[in-house]
């Protein structure tokens, strides 16, 4: 267990690496100057969010709850967990405006990538069944 949860955490860290490189690939293409600090923070804010996704990835194999349950858990733990990193590290600015349109792209994004995931699934569930199916 405590081997997946490792594993899991650093499947986050790449991909926060990934997305942060994607972000600087553009600020450098602009010649823009950033400073360590502010690098570092995004960084450190990036890295707990690959962090946790990883890691709260668990909540979808618990099998006593749900699929719409376990849903619920894990959005309302990932917003509440994105919101005060975002506004922290700088990612939205602590104004109404900011906020909800923050909230809105997360909403957004959030829905995407669990889309994405059901379809990815019930795709590799329709494959089983059907090899299933035809060795009988």
């Amino acid at each position: 267990m405590a081997s997946e949860i490792f594993k899991r955490v650093m499947l986050g860290f790449g991909c926060s690496a990934i997305i942060l490189l994607a972000v600087l690939t553009g600020l450098m293409m602009k010649d823009a100057v950033v400073p360590a600090k502010i690098l570092w923070w995004n960084l450190l804010g990036s890295m707990f969010m690959g962090a946790y996704f990883g890691a709260a990835s668990f909540i979808f194999e618990y099998d006593r709850w749900s699929p719409l349950k376990q849903l619920v858990i894990h959005f309302m733990m990932s917003i509440a967990l994105f919101f005060p990193i975002a506004i922290g590290v700088g990612w939205i600015p602590p104004a109404p405006l900011p906020i909800i349109l923050g909230c809105l792209m997360f909403i957004v994004t959030y829905s995407i990538f669990w889309l994405g995931f059901r379809y990815y699934f019930t795709k590799q569930a329709e494959a089983l069944n059907a090899s299933v199916q035809k060795e009988r």
